[in-house]
């Protein structure tokens, strides 16, 4: 009871202005095991910290790939880690994706709404770059204006990659000729595998699968034994199967945040246990749950940042900063690693703020104005429907 009445007051049960608000029994119980639902009520996390952490160590791994070569490594590959860092980084991506994605359609349980507020979350930003892309490739190109602008392939690009298909169109003519690598935006296949998650949740929320956790932890698990035995059944190109595991860890984390506590000494262990299983069989397996684990980990246990009166440029770093370093290679051919990552993560900074700022804010705000006139659209069918039915 003593170790009861110390937490009821800890979590804000006493007077003091100080204190957090009052919290519920069950709140109260899940201050007590850490669990990612009392977390969640406190409306305090760094998933925002992580996801730009994030989008910096995806440009930090293409360095090595995009710069001149001179023998150094990205810093996961020099102690011979399986993967790079950019891999780790969109493993966390999918992993908070599927836990905020799936708690979105939770918390609004429409389908219309659900796809207006994702497609206004994806889409604007990324038709931005593929236009900003397409337009200044004239400028990195080895053709003239002309002949750059009459190509089909120019615009195929621009086309072809807003349809979210896994045959992307990966390059423009003449673009980044002489370099490693001519991607004018590598960064771009991980978006159509994004939405396909989203469809995913769509799909589970229409089914009725995110009411209980019983049903959709079974969904979820049935999807993962299908994507490990039998990999064809699922509508995923197979570069996207490992993505969409992740994803699928963040809604059972969603279905059980109730039930799962962040605690530091279980950090610890997974981490331990992924450490000597190096070069074993389990790795894999342990490196994933690690990784999965440290995301809320992170999020809620380590001491709370608020970055949210800066806005979200999260998405527009992840989106700017292969191009970007596109172009500092185009300027500056004898540019190394270090410089290349310092200067896009800088650049790539700015223009996600931008981003957010420019476009991704003023297209979320849409989404009052635009759910309430399909509305009415609705409405008024409806009213169609019944008078004809009168007729």
């Amino acid at each position: 009871m003593a170790r009861l009445r110390h937490a009821t007051k800890s979590a804000g049960c006493s007077h003091s202005s100080n204190d957090l608000p009052f919290l519920p029994l069950h709140v109260l119980f899940g201050y007590l095991m850490h669990s990612i639902a009392y977390h969640l009520a406190k409306k305090q996390d760094n998933f925002q910290l992580l996801r730009i952490i994030a989008a910096l160590m995806v440009i930090y791994g293409h360095s090595f790939a995009l710069a001149q070569d001179i023998g150094t490594k990205d810093i996961f590959l020099r102690f011979a880690w399986p993967m790079y860092s950019g891999d780790i980084a969109v493993a966390m991506f999918f992993v908070i994706s599927g836990f905020m994605v799936s708690g979105s359609y939770i918390g609004r349980a429409n389908l219309t709404e659900f796809m207006l507020a994702r497609l206004l979350r994806i889409v604007p930003a990324m038709l931005v770059v593929l236009l900003v892309c397409t337009c200044v490739g004239v400028v990195f190109t080895t053709l003239d204006a002309r002949a750059y602008f009459a190509s089909s392939d120019t615009w195929r690009y621009l086309v072809q990659n807003l349809r979210f298909s896994s045959d992307m169109v990966w390059t423009l003519p003449g673009v980044f000729q002489g370099h490693r690598l001519q991607p004018v935006n590598g960064s771009l296949w991980t978006l159509p595998a994004e939405m396909r998650m989203y469809l995913l949740v769509a799909a589970m929320g229409v089914l009725g699968l995110l009411r209980g956790w019983r049903l959709g932890t079974l969904a979820v698990l049935l999807l993962i034994i299908a994507g490990i035995l039998h990999p064809r059944l699922l509508p995923l190109h197979t570069d996207w199967l490992r993505l969409a595991a992740y994803f699928c860890v963040g809604i059972l984390a969603q279905l059980h945040k109730e039930r799962i506590e962040i605690r530091h000494d279980v950090m610890f262990v997974l981490v331990f246990l992924t450490y000597i299983s190096y070069n074993t069989d389990s790795f894999i397996w342990l490196f994933g749950a690690t990784v999965s684990y440290f995301c809320f980990w992170f999020a809620y246990r380590t001491p709370y940042i608020d970055l949210g009166k800066f806005g979200d440029p999260s998405y527009g770093i992840y989106l700017w900063g292969w191009p970007l370093q596109q172009a500092m290679i185009s300027w500056f051919p004898s540019m190394t690693p270090t410089p290349n990552f310092l200067l896009g993560a800088a650049a790539a900074v700015m223009m996600g703020s931008l981003s957010w700022h420019a476009i991704e804010r003023p297209a979320l705000s849409l989404k009052g104005r635009i759910g309430r006139w399909l509305a009415r659209l609705q409405a008024r069918r409806g009213v169609t429907a019944a008078g004809v039915d009168k007729a």
